[in-house]
């Protein structure tokens, strides 16, 4: 496929200039690349020619793609997730591409940009690929494919922090920090990070048998409930046996899935380069 790079020139001389390409040869396809913001008129250029637009945005760029319509991605499966409470849009994002093989599409709608952005903006850890993204009618939307996670990724650091430790100290106590613990461990487990949980301070009542089921916000399941999803999908609930101690909790206290742990696995763990650490 010939590729162009249109890099500086604006709109709409880009697509005039796309125009004058295919007319010369229209088969196999264009790829070009365009400063962001100067896409204005290629759509009706490809519509022109039977293409169909694959677009990929970067930092300083936008890889155009028009590749030949054998119902790509006009036939791709939509994902709606208007209406889901954050962080059910990026949930259900990760379980989408968790089911779908490298290489396959799907198109994911939303009436909030935000949401999208959000959506996007987690795409390179949990293996997903920005083709498209845009409007469609009264919802944004974003299309995707999946690719393996070392692909989606442009840059590579050093240090891959791959897991995350969310830190509460708050407990019971404080409902928008005890859910936010989980709702944040819930989202992190779905772009495929380690997720561990370290439980101190007043944080440790989270944990004691019976407390979390006390606690239930309007717009959320109960805090036991989101507590042993996250338990089911793999995150490990630390519970410092200092605090715990204070309080006269022992493990047997403890709800199933949490277990007591020292200083040093917390200073371990907040010493480990892998981890991001998130406090609440």
């Amino acid at each position: 496929m010939k590729t162009i790079k249109l890099l500086g020139i604006k709109a709409p001389n880009a697509s005039i200039m796309v125009d004058n390409i295919l007319k010369q040869d229209p088969t196999g396809g264009l790829i070009i690349i365009l400063s962001p913001g100067t896409e204005e008129g290629l759509e009706k250029v490809a519509s022109k020619y039977g293409l169909v637009i694959e677009a990929e945005h970067k930092e300083k760029e936008v890889v155009i793609r028009l590749v030949e319509n054998s119902g790509g991605l006009e036939t791709l499966e939509e994902l709606d997730v208007t209406g889901q409470t954050c962080p059910g849009p990026i949930i259900i994002a990760g379980d989408k591409l968790g089911s779908m093989a490298n290489g396959d599409r799907v198109k994911i709608k939303n009436n909030n940009l935000e949401t999208i952005e959000d959506i996007a903006i987690a795409m390179p850890e949990m293996g997903g690929k920005v083709l498209d993204q845009g409007t469609d009618g009264e919802k944004h939307y974003l299309v995707i494919e999946k690719v393996d996670k070392k692909d989606s990724k442009e840059t590579t650091t050093s240090v891959k922090r791959d897991k995350v430790l969310v830190v509460q100290s708050n407990g019971i106590g404080n409902a928008e920090r005890a859910y936010a613990t989980f709702i944040f461990a819930k989202a992190a487990l779905s772009m495929g990070k380690k997720v561990g949980i370290f439980l101190l301070m007043d944080g440790v009542s989270i944990a004691r048998k019976g407390n979390a089921a006390t606690v239930k916000h309007p717009a959320f399941d109960r805090l036991d409930h989101l507590m042993t999803e996250a338990i089911d999908a793999g995150a490990t609930i630390y519970v410092c046996e200092l605090s715990a101690n204070f309080r006269g909790i022992k493990q047997k206290d403890l709800e199933k899935g949490c277990k007591l742990a020292g200083a040093a696995t917390y200073v371990t763990l907040l010493s480990d380069p892998t981890y991001a650490v998130v406090n609440f």
